[in-house]
């Protein structure tokens, strides 16, 4: 999608909004570290996952290429791992492009490097699982702009619910923190890589990427 004219759109928006929130904490706030962009990076994503997801399948289905593409002799499951790994690929080429960052804050002084990778290996997990419920929504449509809505709909209720967490009784948050990507993000921003978040996020983008496949076999055979 990079080389396409909505992807260098994408792109061009997603380094622009990374370079306004990095800059306003470094230049408004006088702050020289990343925290301030982790903890914005998953709003970002949000919207802008979605936008690169949304005509990965629902295209194939409206351009009627999805049955030429279902009598090939490749299995459905790797349709879409390939469809998930074309995506994967282009945020991680984005998300390097803002190591630009990291380097520039090493030339004003110390930086936790450590904190600062383990920060972007989150950032690759979170984004991870965005993209698998993206590609799921991608799947329910062939309308890319419904596609689109889905998706961020979706992501838009695991975004809230790590955020309606603090409001509720503690009993409750520990189950809601369970179930919100977020949590487990914000988790692993403290520079702590815990076992459970990876292996969450890691389940949460299985476990969509297996309706994604289930919703394209079902459509293959109806």
């Amino acid at each position: 999608m990079l080389d396409t004219p909505l992807g260098y759109v994408v792109a061009t928006a997603f380094l622009l909004a990374s370079g306004f929130f990095f800059g306003k904490n470094l230049f408004l706030v006088g702050q020289a570290d990343m925290r301030a962009y982790f903890s914005v990076l998953p709003l970002l994503l949000l919207f802008f996952i979605p936008a690169m997801s949304m005509r990965m399948l629902a295209d194939e289905q409206r351009e009627g290429t999805f049955e030429l593409l279902a009598t090939m002799p490749v299995r459905m499951l790797d349709i879409v791992f390939g469809k998930f790994a074309a995506v994967m690929l282009q945020i991680l080429v984005l998300l390097a492009l803002t190591l630009v960052y990291p380097l520039s804050l090493s030339l004003l002084g110390h930086i936790d490097a450590g904190q600062i990778a383990v920060s972007y290996l989150a950032a690759a997990l979170l984004a991870a699982t965005y993209v698998s419920v993206s590609l799921y929504a991608s799947s329910l449509s062939s309308h890319a702009i419904v596609s689109y809505v889905l998706g961020f709909g979706m992501l838009l209720g695991l975004f809230l619910l790590a955020q309606a967490a603090a409001t509720l009784p503690p009993a409750m948050q520990d189950w809601i923190g369970m179930l919100s990507p977020v949590q487990h993000y914000g988790n692993m921003l403290r520079g702590v890589m815990a076992l459970e978040d990876v292996v969450f996020l890691l389940a949460m983008s299985g476990g969509f990427m297996a309706l994604t496949w289930f919703q394209l076999e079902r459509r293959r055979w109806l």
